[in-house]
């Protein structure tokens, strides 16, 4: 019975031990978090969708901590192949480099560009580790970019964590729901290495923290966009938004202009791996089904590998698949190399805005079938592979 009582106690007193440990561990990483005046590091951010990765890039990140109202955000810069986004404390700066322009002023949340990124981790980890509702875990260790690291669950109980206003948000549920974020935190300096949160039931979203630099000198003129490319337009976010909006008007008053005189057999649209026009007149004596979709949709990638299941299955049948992309804001090149990684078997059109437009489509996925005689008989966004599959058996 002794042996009995001391065995409990032994196993109460090294869950009490491991307990203390793991947030003596997080308090070691709020302490040296706030300690830092600036960093310079490097990212990875990534998108995932059903074991997907369908969002990639690679950042680099500055953040000037020194002497910054706690009430306000810091100044920080972010910058990649395609854009180099400069907060000064007060107002954005923003190239974009397929645009050729800059970007200035705009009251948008300057919290709005920092998922996952240190500064809202530095914020929100005081929060995370007192908040009744929330329950951390530790899980086994891993060795992540040649070191050492631990490993917290962190469990949101019918919570959420408000990114742009940095605080946990908390709703009355009748049912128990946890949403669980992962911290991955360095043994040898107690900073985060890399952050993944949920993004959808099969999604998520993850920052890596890397090449830490904590003597990066950055030139003063960063923070006046003095150092941007010379031959870029300047133009403040508002125009900028009201131009596109213009734009989006003119090409919405074309398009109708030109479906007014076009029926579904006159389409001819691009094939995005041969370039050759796609004959919608050829379709008779077929049933087809389009999926219109952009990059970084997530319920489109979540869909791709069932599509690529349809189009096999009814390969045999009279019975035609394709992607339409219907946002043109990518290159063809960007476009394919899209496709191969997200593992579209099907072909895919593109250049699909007018034909999306004349059908009214904006959401995506958005899915038309298309019956042996050229009438649509089905036109939905939302991917509801059990009726569309009906359908398709029908029509054929």
């Amino acid at each position: 019975m002794k042996k009995a009582i001391h065995l409990i106690f032994f196993l109460t007193t090294l869950n009490v031990y491991s307990q203390e440990s793991n947030i003596e561990i997080l308090q070691n990483t709020i302490t040296n978090l706030n300690n830092i005046e600036s960093v310079f590091y490097t990212s990875r951010f990534e998108g995932n969708e059903s074991e997907v990765t369908y969002i990639h890039s690679e950042d680099s990140i500055f953040f000037l901590f020194d002497n910054f109202n706690k009430s306000s955000t810091p100044k920080y810069r972010i910058k990649n192949v395609d854009s180099e986004l400069i907060f000064d404390g007060k107002n954005h700066i923003q190239s974009m480099v397929i645009e050729k322009v800059i970007l200035t002023g705009g009251s948008r949340n300057p919290n709005n560009p920092l998922l996952l990124t240190l500064f809202p981790i530095r914020e929100l980890l005081p929060q995370l580790i007192n908040n009744e509702n929330v329950l951390i875990e530790r899980k086994d260790d891993i060795t992540f970019n040649g070191q050492k690291n631990y490993v917290f669950d962190v469990l949101l109980k019918n919570s959420v964590i408000d990114w742009e206003q940095l605080k946990i948000n908390t709703f009355d549920k009748a049912d128990v729901n946890f949403n669980t974020y992962t911290i991955i935190i360095n043994k040898s300096n107690y900073l985060p290495s890399k952050i993944i949160m949920p993004n959808g039931p099969t999604g998520s979203m993850s920052r890596t923290i890397e090449n830490l630099n904590f003597n990066y000198q950055i030139d003063d003129r960063t923070w006046t966009g003095d150092l941007l490319p010379k031959n870029y337009t300047r133009i403040t976010l508002q125009d900028y938004f009201k131009r596109m909006q213009e734009n989006m008007t003119l090409q919405s008053k074309e398009s109708q202009t030109n479906s007014e005189k076009q029926k579904l057999d006159d389409w001819k649209i691009p094939d995005l791996a041969t370039d050759k026009l796609v004959d919608f007149s050829q379709f008779r004596g077929k049933v087809v089904l389009l999926e219109f979709w952009f990059k970084y949709c997530g319920p489109c990638v979540k869909a791709v590998p069932e599509l690529n299941e349809l189009s096999k299955k009814y390969k045999k049948d009279e019975f035609l698949l394709y992607g339409v992309e219907f946002r043109e804001n990518f290159p063809k090149a960007d476009l394919q190399k899209y496709v191969s990684k997200i593992k579209i078997d099907y072909p895919v059109l593109y250049k699909g805005k007018e034909l999306a437009s004349k059908y009214s489509v904006q959401a995506a996925p958005t899915f038309m079938i298309i019956d042996k005689e050229g009438k649509i008989v089905y036109l939905e966004s939302g991917f509801d592979k059990e009726r569309i599959e009906t359908i398709i058996k029908e029509s054929l």
